[in-house]
């Protein structure tokens, strides 16, 4: 009798207590729009520490039913800041703003700029304050990485030429693109003798409407960088900044020593029906690592110093620099990259109209 009550309890216990739970659930709703007083259509309504949420519809509408305990609901939509809303009696009408965005940004694709809306997805930029956290040797080394769409492949020596690749392989008659450095047509050989520390910015032109103008060379893609230059109205500002760095080799290939060797070569002689080749192996010891003889560690360090200013006509940028790289392959000895470099960037104002 006990067993058959106890089943009857553990059965309305079952049917009850999921009734008792609902009932401590509220249905509460709201809208949701933006300053202008418009809905906003699919945003995210989300119990705030837990996974209830709905989204809104056409017009931005929205119902959904919570726990009682609940106090705070997540909103958020595209383009528009997230925001946290204490949950009060029915309905409740939730302002979203919208996220400032920088649509009049211009972004330099030659002799002219266009607005960066028109091409965002055809140019990759690299600003100079990146650039300049990365020290790099070569300005082309502060693409790897940062820039989609943009392969470099160093090549080794200290010093020398990448190998840049935009949106892979163009052509078979040569991978290099275009470099164009403050409006004038370069290569990539003459882009070594830039300080990354002059440059302002770095822009990759990757497709054809925005190469166009380049013709048949734009083929590769176009690197367009821009140094930096003075400042009107404003009292000289020196800077200097120097960096010091260590490389090496991070991971050499495990070999066998010459004992290890020589017992390898005797097993195989056996193997194969002969004798012994060595008699006595203890003799050979450890023998000679030939990659702690090639591989060094090699330091690279630099200087560079700067003056910026200008008044109501003109504007000027100076600078000098030295970079030093020593190589890893037999050391600063054997293998060296060393530059000297100075930049002049003068702007005269002739007339309103006329530019120097």
């Amino acid at each position: 009798m006990k067993k058959v009550m106890g089943g009857v309890l553990f059965l309305f216990l079952c049917m009850v207590l999921p009734s008792l739970l609902w009932a401590q659930n509220k249905k509460i709703n709201g809208k949701v729009t933006d300053e202008k007083g418009a809905g906003i259509s699919k945003a995210s309504i989300l119990v705030k520490g837990t996974q209830l949420g709905t989204s809104t519809d056409a017009s931005g509408n929205f119902t959904i039913t919570i726990p009682g305990n609940a106090t705070l609901l997540v909103v958020s939509s595209t383009n528009f800041t997230t925001k946290e809303v204490v949950i009060t009696a029915s309905p409740i009408n939730i302002v979203l703003t919208a996220v400032e965005t920088k649509l009049d940004e211009v972004i330099v694709v030659g002799y002219g700029v266009q607005r960066v809306t028109k091409v965002s997805g055809a140019i990759a930029t690299v600003k100079g304050a990146d650039i300049e956290k990365l020290h790099p040797v070569r300005a082309e080394d502060a693409l790897q990485g940062r820039a989609s769409g943009v392969t470099v492949i160093s090549a080794g020596s200290p010093g020398a030429k990448p190998t840049v690749l935009i949106r892979g392989i163009p052509s078979y008659t040569g991978t290099d693109p275009v470099v164009v450095v403050d409006g004038s047509i370069q290569t990539l050989n003459d882009l070594n003798s830039i300080s990354a520390s002059d440059i302002e910015s770095i822009s990759v032109l990757k497709d054809a409407a925005t190469t166009a103008i380049y013709g048949v060379k734009g083929g590769n893609g176009v690197i367009v960088v821009t140094t930096k230059g003075g400042r009107k109205n404003q009292k000289t500002e020196f800077n200097y900044s120097t960096n010091y760095g260590m490389q090496e080799v991070l991971n050499q290939i495990g070999v066998l020593n010459a004992s290890e060797y020589a017992a390898m070569l005797n097993e195989g002689s056996v193997v194969s029906g002969g004798g012994l080749i060595f008699k006595d192996i203890s003799g050979f010891g450890v023998g000679t690592n030939w990659q702690d003889q090639i591989f060094h560690k090699a330091p690279i360090r630099s200087h560079n110093v700067s003056a910026r200013g200008g008044s109501d006509k003109m504007s000027y940028f100076l600078s000098g620099g030295f970079l030093g790289q020593d190589g890893i392959v037999g050391g600063g000895d054997k293998s060296f990259f060393n530059r000297l470099n100075a930049t002049a960037n003068l702007t005269f104002d002739l007339t309103s109209k006329l530019k120097f």
